[in-house]
């Protein structure tokens, strides 16, 4: 019979009591790193939310073009659900769910709930409405931001901390 030969010296591989220290020093490390998963993530919440908000008031605005009538976006609470909808008669064009909103709160402006763009896509400044939408969380660390909306039909997102020349000041 043939046999293997035998090879000197020792065989390649890691023992157990070598792979339970890798992972034992891979759980700690992961446990150090924790805490700034929950602000990426928070931060990443309110940026989506405040993403959905500025697609939803420039679908409103390029409605309100296209069919040469005005259209409404509405805030329906304080998750980051909206409406948007032809003014009259009454259509609605789209809704979305801010399921992406949780932990963050959504305000309002002087507790206005909606906005009118006219067919020119200008902002109707004769009633009240939306100016600015500010997204908020509890959690330290993470940034505010605020969603305005400007008479001449600009939407902007912007960052109320930002100072100096940051290209996202308020």
């Amino acid at each position: 019979m043939l046999s293997r030969p035998r090879s000197a010296g020792r065989q390649a591989g890691f023992t157990i009591v070598e792979a339970l220290v890798a992972i034992g020093v891979l759980a700690i490390l992961a446990s150090l790193a924790a805490p700034s998963f929950e602000t990426t993530l928070v931060t990443f919440r309110v940026r989506v939310a405040a993403e959905g908000l500025v697609s939803g008031l420039q679908l409103a605005r390029a409605e309100a073009l296209r069919r040469n009538q005005p259209v409404r976006f509405t805030l329906t609470d304080g998750r980051g659900n909206w409406s948007v909808a032809t003014v009259s008669p009454v259509s609605t064009i789209q809704e979305a769910k801010g399921t992406s909103a949780a932990g963050v709160t959504i305000a309002a402006n002087a507790s206005q709930t909606n906005v009118v763009f006219l067919p020119t896509g200008l902002v109707d400044t004769a009633a009240p409405r939306i100016e600015d939408i500010n997204l908020t969380t509890r959690v330290p660390g993470v940034n505010s931001l605020r969603v305005q909306v400007h008479g001449g039909g600009l939407v902007q997102m912007c960052d109320p901390a930002a100072t100096g020349s940051d290209s996202r000041k308020c």
